[in-house]
């Protein structure tokens, strides 16, 4: 009696633990820690959490989505962004929900039928609407009304915004979330990256296709596992571990190239280009701002307005900065065109493979490289620039330039012993040269037994 009792007993505790388990992980935020990307691919998947990295990357594939970074619950903020979406159909730009009514809103992004303007930040700004009928919202299959505003720049100041809203006869309701957001809906490929200061919380909703969100933008991380080989990429790079080797890329570091600039009326077009081609662009707000971005294209910087009007708009920039090199700046750009600021010559790389306790990483940038070789106590290193390339291995440094070579130092490495066993890639010193071990070897003079299909190769003198 006692026995069944104590079972009853137990399976009430164990169910009543499974239901409050359960409830804790249903309203736990869900998605990616920082660094880390989740990828949908189902249709109308959503996914939302905190991220607190101030920037966000999305990179898609045949997708519909809506993806963005800012606040889980709307304000009365002024909101600002830089970054940009290739291949989107929309954004960056302000997104977000309101209840009671149901709206939706875009800034900037006209669309809707119009129902009045008003001014924001020195500039006059049009609403128009369109109410959306049993279509996905934030509470399910819903009709609605859409808000689209347009006609200037950053930073939006949303309580103008809502005031802007009332006076046209709009509803403002209870705020819901509130981000700064990229969307697509004809499919296709593409990919963005977006900083948004003092963000921390995002939205990702697929309705077609797949799209990955990285919380962070480029130093977030993938990780793919196929047959024995398994790939994790990051920041521009990757990891990829098969058959007890690893091999680690790491792409050229971020914001290479930052603009400071500032428009006349708020909503003026720039545009970046290195090598003649299109690397970002932005529309510039009253306000100096930092707009910046990272490419591995290579030539001429430009900096370009493409959208006067000859009634106002004009672009001023501050500054430009390539590599944390200061290339000038404090110019209007008065009509359409481009100003250069000297050569780009792209990202940065490396890679580092691993196996069996020996390691090399090859960096390679602006035409130079430079190689590190380690394992054990054994280290090397080669560096090549211009004519000259610079090989420092157990202590030694050797140079080739020009036809000569130099070898010095020595520090570190051992005087050869005959009763020391030595193995591939070991190096001694003796009578004044470095030798270093073709394969294992013990009491094997490596004065007399140096050269082609000897145990010793002799590398230099001292």
């Amino acid at each position: 009696m006692n026995f069944k009792r104590f079972m009853v007993v137990f399976g009430m505790m164990c169910l009543a633990a499974v239901l409050v388990f359960s409830w804790g992980c249903q309203n736990q935020p869900t998605g990616p820690e920082m660094g880390a990307a989740t990828t949908l691919t189902s249709s109308k998947t959503r996914d939302t959490g905190n991220c607190s990295a101030g920037s966000f990357s999305v990179s898609f594939s045949g997708a519909s989505f809506v993806t963005g970074l800012g606040w889980s619950t709307g304000s009365s903020r002024s909101i600002s962004w830089s970054g940009s979406c290739s291949n989107c159909n929309w954004g960056p730009g302000v997104y977000g929900w309101m209840t009671n009514p149901l709206v939706e809103y875009y800034i900037p992004r006209s669309g809707g039928s119009g129902k009045g303007s008003y001014s924001c930040g020195g500039s006059t700004w049009n609403v128009g609407t369109e109410q959306r009928v049993n279509q996905p919202s934030i509470e399910g299959t819903a009709t609605f009304t859409q808000y689209f505003a347009s006609g200037g720049g950053q930073p939006i100041d949303m309580s103008c915004h809502y005031s802007g809203w009332r006076n046209v006869g709009l509803s403002v309701g209870s705020q819901n979330y509130q981000v700064v957001a990229v969307e697509n809906w004809s499919g296709g490929s593409g990919s963005a990256s977006v900083s948004v200061p003092n963000s921390s919380w995002y939205t990702h909703w697929v309705g077609s296709g797949s799209a990955t969100f990285t919380c962070g933008g480029g130093g977030g991380s993938t990780t793919t596992t196929s047959g024995g080989s398994t790939t994790t990429t990051s920041g521009g790079g990757s990891t990829t571990t098969s058959g007890g080797y690893t091999t680690t890329t790491s792409g050229g570091g971020g914001g290479d190239i930052v603009i400071r600039a500032r428009g006349k009326s708020g909503d003026e077009h720039m545009v970046l280009k290195v090598g003649g081609s299109t690397v970002a662009d932005w529309t510039v707000s009253t306000s100096t701002q930092d707009y910046s971005a990272s490419t591995s294209n290579s030539g001429t910087v430009e900096v370009c307005f493409d959208n006067d009007d000859y009634n106002g708009r004009d672009l001023y920039i501050e500054s430009v900065t390539v590599g944390g090199d200061n290339r000038g700046g404090g110019q209007w750009i008065y009509s359409n065109g481009c100003n250069s600021y000297g050569s780009y010559s792209g990202g940065g790389g490396s890679t580092t493979t691993t196996s069996g306790g020996s390691s090399s990483t090859t960096t390679t940038s602006g035409g130079s490289s430079s190689t590190t070789t380690s394992g054990g106590w054994w280290w090397s290193s080669t560096t090549t620039s211009g004519g000259s390339t610079t090989t420092t291995s157990g202590g030694y440094t050797t140079t080739t330039s020009g036809g000569s070579t130099t070898t010095s130092g020595g520090g570190g490495v051992p005087e050869w012993n005959s009763s020391t066993v030595y193995n591939d890639g070991d190096q001694v010193q003796y009578n004044g040269n470095l030798y270093e071990a073709n394969w294992y070897s013990q009491g094997q003079n490596p004065e007399t037994n140096s050269g082609q299909w000897q145990v010793w190769t002799l590398i230099g003198s001292m």
